[in-house]
Formats: structure tokens, C-alpha cells, sequence
């Protein structure tokens, strides 16, 4: 008989190994993928359209939302809240960027959060409703990208491309 609860002993602890060794690696998995969304700036829009189709941002009666359900920008609500502001700062625009702002009009969305520096030292960097905005000090660059297109304001003139590739051509 001893043997017997030695035996189950062993095995249920080796289960327990095996679940935290399975929750370490989903673990890691997981940030590894929110770290390369991120870093690589993917477009996660075909999201919204996928839930809608699958129906997971439909709701039941009247008051409660059942799933996903996209985020709306509410502009007056947003300001003191909004990510990167400080306290009584109005969401808008960097000032470097309104240039560019007037030549892509609503392709450059609103604001959700306030400029602030990015990862490169000379980069400023503002999340929009329809994609990114940069601002790079060290080449006067402004630009902004839905994660395919590409639009920017240099030292030479207004340019736009499309790819992968973040910097202007010929920089």
C-alpha cells in the first residue's frame, strides 16, 4: 500500500510541473506577441471587422455589451484621462505635426493619446484613431503611417510610399 500513495504522490506532482511549465511558456508567448505587435506596429484592425462577423460585439437587451466591442473616442471624456497627458492637458496634435495633419485630414485621425518620446532618443511618437504619428528631430521629419501607407513632411518636401519600410525614400 505504500507504495501505491508513493507512487500517485509522484505523479501529481509531476502534473503540477508540467502546468506551471505550460503557464510559463503560454506566459511567454503571450508577451512575445504583444512585444513584436508593438514593435513591428501591426495593423490589428481586421479585429473589429472578424468580431463583428462572428458576432461577439452584439448586444443582449439594452444595457449590457456580451464580447468585444471596439473602443470609441470621445475627445471631451478622453483629456484628462488619456494616456501620456498630464493632468488639465488637452488631447491634440505635437505642433511639429499639424502640417502634415492639414494634408491628410481625417486620414490621420484624432489623437488618443498625448505626444511623447518614443523609442529612438530624437523620436516623438502619438497614437491616432487610424494609426501612428511621428516626429523625428534628428532628419525634421514628420510622418505618419496606417501600417502600410506611408505619408511624410522632410526638409525636401511632402512624400508618400507604401511598405514595410518606415523611413522616406531616399533617406
Amino acid at each position: 500500500m505504500a507504495y501505491m500513495h508513493r507512487y500517485a504522490s509522484r505523479r501529481r506532482s509531476a502534473r503540477s510541473a508540467e502546468l506551471l511549465y505550460l503557464v510559463i511558456v503560454l506566459a511567454a508567448g503571450v508577451a512575445t506577441a504583444w512585444w513584436a505587435g508593438h514593435r513591428i506596429g501591426m495593423d490589428l484592425s481586421s479585429i473589429t471587422t472578424l468580431a463583428s462577423v462572428l458576432g461577439l460585439n452584439e448586444r443582449i437587451g439594452t444595457s449590457r455589451p456580451v464580447g468585444y466591442a471596439a473602443a470609441s473616442v470621445d475627445k471631451a471624456s478622453a483629456g484628462p484621462s488619456a494616456p501620456y497627458c498630464n493632468p488639465g492637458q488637452a488631447l491634440s496634435f505635437d505642433p511639429r505635426l499639424l502640417e502634415l495633419k492639414q494634408r491628410l485630414g481625417d486620414t490621420m485621425g484624432a489623437p488618443l493619446e498625448c505626444a511623447h518620446a518614443g523609442q529612438a532618443v530624437s523620436d516623438t511618437i502619438e497614437q491616432t484613431s487610424t494609426g501612428l504619428a511621428e516626429f523625428n528631430q534628428l532628419t525634421s521629419t514628420a510622418s505618419f503611417t496606417d501600417g502600410w501607407r506611408h505619408w511624410a513632411v522632410t526638409p525636401r518636401g511632402f512624400v508618400s510610399w507604401e511598405g514595410s519600410q518606415s523611413e522616406p525614400p531616399g533617406d
